[in-house]
């Protein structure tokens, strides 16, 4: 996609909530998703939207080991209006995202990041506006307990596989990954039945019984 296009599908994307993408999904047969449910917001009620940039690291027991060179490299591959997905081999015992991080990725026009990790400096990153999703908040340093291995590879989170240029989704319910493949299609049929419940939620508050309405709409 265009830079242009990505961003006007991003706008559009924002404009719709998970809940009516992964009916989507369900219908297509793509029934894996959505990310666990502990991948939610750490920075409030925000949204983001674009293509993953993904990278993966491991668990390390070694205070002399430090992935400070690659992770500067890493910084500066990221991709402009992307969000950066970041499996984590399962470490629990360190942050794998942070302040820095968040500034440097900005900088380079990243619009989130989503970390099935650990995530801290949250009073820096709510201040700067940066949204993030991540499974726990923890103030360690993840040098000498976590590295990072690879990036814009294919990585999976629960039980999804999240490709590089796979379109990220988050809201307040949660976070979906849309193959790139069909990510217009799913925008295009999303936005006409977001508009079908919209209806159905005007006429339900008008009064309208609820047999009634799915008369009138159909299933959503």
């Amino acid at each position: 996609m265009k830079t242009e296009m990505v961003q006007e599908v991003c706008d559009r994307y924002k404009k719709l909530y998970t809940g009516v993408i992964c009916d989507n999904l369900d219908k297509r047969g793509l029934r894996n998703q959505i990310l666990p449910y502990y991948m939610q917001s750490q920075t409030g009620n925000v949204k983001i939207a674009g293509p993953a940039f993904t990278g993966y690291g491991v668990p390390v027991n070694d205070v002399t080991n430090t992935d400070m060179e690659k992770r500067l490299k890493m910084l500066n591959s990221i991709t402009p209006d992307s969000i950066a997905v970041w499996s984590t081999g399962g470490d629990m015992q360190s942050a794998h995202w942070g302040e820095i991080m968040s500034t440097a990725a900005r900088e380079r026009g990243c619009q989130g990041a989503v970390v099935d990790g650990g995530v801290r400096d949250m009073d820096f990153i709510l201040e700067m506006e940066f949204p993030v999703f991540a499974r726990f908040k923890c103030p360690a340093s993840s040098v000498g307990r976590w590295e990072i291995k690879e990036w814009q590879v294919p990585v999976k989170i629960g039980s999804t596989t999240i490709n590089p240029g796979d379109f990220i989704f988050g809201d307040i319910d949660g976070v979906v990954v849309i193959p790139e493949a069909i990510a217009l299609d799913v925008l295009v049929e999303a936005e006409a039945l977001a508009n079908r419940e919209n209806g159905m939620r005007k006429e339900l508050r008008k009064g309208m019984l609820v047999t009634e309405a799915y008369e009138k709409y159909g299933a959503l």
